[in-house]
């Protein structure tokens, strides 16, 4: 192989690119691009699109660096959160990091007999094969899934495919940053505060989850009271 090849190949590794070639990707998220047959349009009803809230837990902020530590993910349909039809995997924690920081903020111990450790490409075969095609719902989702972007990347697999909703923009939107409302109060503990949802497990992936899950019907019924009609997917990606 030249070196013009060689380098090529180690970018398209590290850019993503180079990953359109469906023989190449693993089995289990061919069968998640396989759910796919077509996007739902803008216009498709909301009490319609069964979604997945998702959080995820990480050693620190750095999307390039860190790691992920434990992902939840809770189904709502309508206005029902199912809280039996969950998503929990926990994740050693990799070498290079000492895991202080995620006791601290997490209360995740590291490498503990508490939790069920699984691998990184398992945990993502069954986050897929959970999530299927469903709308992403969370708060500041995009760092979320950018750390599982990541992960998928190296595991040889694209990105995510779904649509993704942020209920951070959807709160901004139905109350813009003003006077009244600095713009550190788009927070999950702040609109908790603020749409009196109890703050119970908060920094555990699930506990996480579910406040938001809360917070994102409370923002969806806001929302059609000021549009003055049903909602549709369009209504609340972000613009």
């Amino acid at each position: 192989m030249s070196e013009t090849s060689w380098l090529r190949r180690i970018q398209d590794r590290l850019t993503g690119n180079g990953l359109d070639r469906r023989a190449d990707w693993p089995s289990w998220y061919r069968e998640y691009a396989d759910s796919f047959q077509s996007p739902p349009p803008p216009g498709t009803p909301l009490h319609e699109l069964p979604v997945v809230v998702l959080d995820a837990e990480t050693t620190g902020l750095d999307v390039r660096r860190d790691r992920i530590l434990s992902l939840g993910a809770l189904r709502v349909s309508g206005n029902s959160i199912s809280l039996a039809d969950k998503f929990e995997a926990y994740l050693p924690v990799p070498d290079g990091f000492d895991g202080s920081e995620s006791v601290s903020i997490h209360g995740i111990i590291p490498n503990s007999s508490r939790y069920d450790h699984t691998d990184e490409p398992t945990l993502l075969a069954e986050f897929l094969t959970y999530l299927g095609s469903k709308v992403i719902v969370g708060h500041h989702i995009g760092f979320d899934v950018e750390m599982i972007n990541r992960s998928l990347l190296r595991h040889g697999a694209p990105p995510l495919r779904n649509a993704v909703v942020d209920t951070a923009d959807l709160a901004k939107r139905l109350r813009p940053a003003g006077y009244w409302t600095p713009r550190h109060d788009y927070g999950l503990d702040a609109l908790a505060k603020r749409y009196t949802i109890p703050l119970s497990d908060r920094h555990t992936a699930l506990g996480d989850c579910y406040i938001t899950a809360v917070l994102w019907l409370k923002l969806l019924r806001r929302l059609a009271v000021k549009l003055d009609r049903d909602l549709v997917l369009g209504d609340v990606l972000k613009r």
